[in-house]
C-alpha cells in the first residue's frame, strides 16, 4: 500500500533468555543480530558469538558475553578505552564514502550506513538508523573485514548512540551530511574517533589528525 512503510518485529533470545523484540526492516536478520551483539558492547569479540539461527518464529543467539554486558550502554561506553591511533584516511576517500551512502539511500525512507574498508564495502539499510549501522557491521564481520580500518558513512544524523555503536565495533572514522550531536563529538574526542560532517567541504569535528588532506 502506498505511503505505508513495511515494519517487522524481530523476536529473539540470547542464551535461551527472551530479549525485547527489535523493530526493523525485514531481511538481513543474521547480520542485524551479529552487528547488535558487537555494536551494543554485549560481546567484545565477534568470535564470541557462537551461533545465530532461526528457531520457529524467532531467532536464537548463543554467545559468551563480556564482563560489562549487564551495564547500561552508556556506562559501557564510559569504560571503553580509546581506539588505537594508527588509521588515517584521505579526505577524498571520506567524502566519497559519504556520497555513496547518500546515493544508496535512494529516497526510500530507509536509513543507510555504508562501511568502507579499502576497496570493499558493507551496506546496511533499515527503518532504524541504529539497525542500519548494526546490519552494516554484521555484514562486514561476516566477510571478515577489518573494522579498525573502516570509514562509516551515515545518511542520518550522528548521535551519541550512533557513536557508541561505532566505538564498540572499533570503527575509527564517521561521516555524515546531516547534523552531529554535541555529546557525540565530546565522546568521540575522548575515544580517538574522527567524526566528520560533509558541508561545502569536509569538516572534522573531532580527532582531525585521522584525516589526511590531499
Amino acid at each position: 500500500m502506498s505511503g505505508i512503510m513495511r515494519e517487522a518485529l524481530l523476536s529473539w533470545a540470547l542464551n535461551d533468555t527472551p530479549q525485547a523484540p527489535l523493530l526493523c526492516s525485514a531481511g538481513e536478520e543474521e547480520a542485524l543480530l551479529l552487528g547488535h551483539m558487537v555494536a551494543s558492547g554485549l560481546v567484545d569479540d565477534a568470535d564470541k558469538v557462537r551461533s545465530i539461527r532461526r528457531e520457529g518464529d524467532g531467532w536464537q543467539v548463543r554467545a559468551e558475553l563480556c564482563a560489562q554486558a549487564s551495564l547500561p550502554a552508556l556506562r559501557r561506553l564510559e569504560a571503553l578505552k580509546p581506539l588505537d591511533g594508527g588509521f588515517v584516511a584521505p579526505s577524498a576517500a571520506i567524502v566519497r564514502r559519504c556520497e555513496q551512502a547518500m546515493a544508496a539511500e535512494r529516497g526510500a525512507g530507509l536509513h543507510t550506513v555504508l562501511l568502507g574498508i579499502g576497496e570493499r564495502t558493507a551496506l546496511g539499510r533499515d527503518i532504524g538508523r541504529h539497525n542500519a549501522l548494526e546490519k552494516a557491521v554484521g555484514s562486514a564481520l561476516r566477510e571478515s573485514l577489518d573494522l579498525g580500518h573502516a570509514i562509516l558513512a551515515a545518511s542520518s544524523r550522528l548521535s551519541l548512540e550512533m557513536l557508541a555503536k561505532a566505538a564498540f565495533a572499533g570503527i575509527p572514522i564517521l561521516v555524515t551530511q546531516k547534523q552531529v550531536g554535541s555529546l557525540c563529538v565530546l565522546h568521540a574526542q575522548r575515544l580517538n574517533i574522527a567524526v566528520c560532517r560533509l558541508e561545502a567541504a569536509l569538516r572534522p569535528l573531532s580527532c582531525p589528525e585521522r584525516v589526511r588532506d590531499e
